[in-house]
């Protein structure tokens, strides 16, 4: 088929129905016939030309009316425009919507990532005319925003720069001429040491876990130091570890004076019937019950070993009133034994991080000691790993502590679960952990904290019948790689900081 041909059919058929020759009628058989026969032809493809320049909104609704004639779109485009020039009011809406699309695209450049989400979302709602109640939902979004919008994190700069301005590019250049001004700090790394090690009690068991995270901190940020705020706490705490001391001191004090005197009785009414002079066991016993500030307990030991061997001179003598005391002996004896396994029950106690059920930070030093030897004596490698639960501050303030305590002794009990017999496990300190795997390399230790990390991640931590989603951090170090045992955990350490700085939920290095 030709055009000639299609211009003869469509004369034919007008005539023959009757219908008069006006150019629109002519145009519509005419494009009729044309695709009828399958004959693309530009004049009748117009309609789709046109429409397409529109938006896909205006193409969308145009469509609703299922009508393809060139004369109903000229009308659809009348009306449109009488719609949208019915009054001041409607170009003020025009005018509106293109103001807010320019606010919305300047507040992307902001480097505010949630009012970023939030602006583009807004952008694509009012690019496709949504709704009305796609704008209702997009208004309350903004107002949640500043509802709930905090700049207070900016106040966390006045812990090494003084920040008073209002304009972002002033506080990054305030921030810089800061940091250039104190960039030495290895002044404050050297006595953050000093103090971490002042603040660990010397003769106490344990250290509470407000000291522990104040040496974590320290330890991650020396210029905490110039901060009022850390100068003070620093005094609080070195108080409590003196108080802790003392106490433990006090304790241990009281309970030997109590056998002592207990002793002395004891010693005086048995050596009534022996031929130890009484002179010689009232000096014993107040050398005993001195108070002189400058005896130690190796001092004690000494003298009660010299007691001892001069009770040995009398021991044929004693031997017979000690047979007629038996009774009293058996009781002393059933009592030594309730102290032996209470001291045992102690010793255990003391050993073990009371929340999680892992080793004590005590019991860790301990353990690192042994694998230390045996490297230096054997070349025993080990490989030290750190664990630190992501995000563990939020969950706290969210959930509560009750929350926070609830997940640490559940990964206390993978932790438990997951390492092997010779592998020791315990909390180095608040949401931190200390793995020490023995006859491990760096490549082993890796497959070992991925295998703790994804355990992590897919367990169903349950507080209230609510699942919160935990994710850990892990960094490793091989002992063979470090010339020191302080280094390997320096190096683990610093391994650690990197999965923190690398997105959390990962294990540094990632492959050997």
């Amino acid at each position: 088929m030709t055009v000639n041909d299609i211009v003869k059919s469509t004369i034919q058929e007008l005539t023959s129905s009757g219908v008069k020759m006006t150019p629109k009628n002519y145009l519509e058989k005419f494009c009729q016939i044309a695709n009828d026969g399958g004959f693309s032809v530009e004049d009748c493809n117009e309609l789709d030309k046109y429409l397409s320049k529109l938006s896909p909104s205006l193409q969308e609704d145009f469509n609703k009316h299922s009508t393809k004639k060139f004369s109903d779109f000229i009308t659809y485009l009348v009306s449109t425009i009488n719609r949208l020039n019915t009054g001041d009011a409607s170009k003020q809406n025009l005018i509106l919507i293109t103001l807010t699309k320019r606010l919305l695209q300047t507040i992307t450049f902001l480097h505010d990532k949630e009012a970023t989400e939030l602006a583009n979302i807004s952008l694509d709602r009012i690019e496709y005319l949504s709704d009305i109640n796609s704008f209702e939902i997009i208004k309350d979004k903004w107002f949640d925003f500043l509802t709930s919008y905090d700049d207070s994190y900016l106040k966390k700069l006045d812990v090494h720069c003084s920040i008073k301005s209002n304009n972002l590019e002033d506080i990054v250049d305030s921030v810089v001429e800061c940091i250039t001004k104190n960039s030495d700090i290895s002044l404050f790394e050297n006595l953050v040491n000093l103090l971490v090690a002042s603040l660990n009690p010397s003769i106490a068991n344990s250290v509470d876990d407000e000291l522990a995270t104040l040496g974590y901190e320290l330890k991650n940020s020396p210029l905490l130091l110039t901060t009022l705020e850390t100068q003070e706490k620093l005094k609080s705490l070195i108080k409590r570890r003196i108080k802790l001391d003392r106490e433990e001191l006090n304790s241990k004090t009281s309970s030997l004076n109590g056998i002592l005197d207990e002793l002395s009785i004891k010693i005086l009414a048995l050596m009534e019937q022996s031929n130890v002079s009484k002179d010689k066991i009232s000096i014993i016993k107040n050398e005993l019950k001195s108070e002189d500030e400058n005896i130690d307990f190796t001092d004690i030991k000494d003298r009660l070993i010299t007691l001892a061997s001069s009770l040995e001179l009398e021991a044929t003598t004693l031997s017979s009133k000690m047979k007629k005391d038996s009774h009293m002996v058996q009781n002393l004896q059933k009592r030594v034994h309730r102290l032996e396994l209470a001291l045992n029950k102690a010793k255990k106690e003391s050993k073990l991080d009371f929340l999680t059920n892992t080793l004590s930070k005590r019991a860790l030093d301990s353990e690192l000691r042994i694998a230390e030897e045996a490297y230096n004596r054997y070349k025993i490698e080990y490989t030290l790993v750190f664990f630190d639960l992501d995000n563990f501050k939020m969950v706290n303030d969210t959930y509560g502590h009750d929350a926070g305590d609830l997940i640490l002794r559940d990964l206390g009990k993978i932790l438990n679960q997951n390492r092997r017999e010779v592998d020791s496990v315990g909390r180095f300190g608040g949401e931190e952990f200390l793995a020490i795997l023995p006859k491990t390399s760096l490549e082993g230790a890796i497959i070992f904290a991925n295998k703790v990390r994804e355990a992590v991640e897919n367990y169903s931590f349950l507080y209230k019948d609510e699942r919160i989603f935990i994710t850990i951090s892990a960094g490793l170090a091989s002992r063979v790689d470090s010339d020191t045992k302080e280094e390997t955990v320096e190096n683990a350490d610093r391994m650690l900081y990197n999965s923190k700085n690398l997105g959390r939920n990962r294990v540094s290095p990632s492959i050997v």
